[in-house]
């Protein structure tokens, strides 16, 4: 009994090390694959991704209160947003930014808003080589609408046709002359006779 007794002393006294044999070497496996499921079902399930199709993407691509942009050919079309006249007048401003990015100078040759034809400042529309032009907001160029019907916070269909770089179509926001469009109306506030 003596030698059962000191035997069970020195296993008390010098435990066994812990080594590969004594664990069970696929007990985290499962673990590790539950965890991993978890983080892939999270991320599916709280719609970060939702495919290419998902709202937020979409809205990524719409145009935004910021202004619509495009480029045609090495015109650039700057923060297009349309500005509705004041008390409802059937009136609109365009404003935006004319860049050409070319080497050669180009000009705006029609304009369509909502498919009618519109007031542009005279001598407004040429675009010399690197060189930009504003209208309508901080400027003293317009593109005004005088039949204008299209009520705010609707996208209304542009037509801008450059010389030589072509025509391009846009789908442009309207909104209230308030806030930062505050105090912007058509200059001149009616069309001007043709002569």
């Amino acid at each position: 009994m003596d030698g059962i007794r000191s035997r069970r002393c020195l296993l008390l006294r010098y435990p066994l090390p812990v080594t590969s044999i004594t664990r069970r070497p696929h007990a985290t496996r499962p673990a590790l694959a539950l965890a991993t499921i978890a983080v892939a079902l999270t991320a599916t399930l709280s719609g970060c991704y939702s495919g290419f199709r998902a709202n937020t993407y979409e809205q990524s691509l719409m145009n935004s209160g910021n202004g619509t942009q495009a480029q045609i050919g090495e015109i650039r079309i700057e923060n297009a947003t349309l500005v509705l006249g004041p008390d409802a007048a059937g009136t609109a401003t365009l404003t935006t930014t004319l860049v050409n990015q070319g080497d050669a100078p180009d000009s705006l040759i029609g304009l369509e808003i909502d498919n009618k034809p519109v007031y542009v400042t005279p001598g407004a529309g040429e675009l010399a080589a690197g060189a930009a032009v504003s209208f309508g907001y901080n400027s003293s160029n317009w593109i005004n609408s005088y039949e204008f019907t299209a009520p705010v916070s609707t996208y209304v269909p542009v037509k801008i046709q450059f010389r030589d770089a072509g025509i391009v179509l846009l789908s442009v926001l309207t909104v209230p002359p308030t806030g930062i469009y505050a105090g912007l109306a058509p200059e001149p506030t009616t069309l001007p006779a043709t002569s």
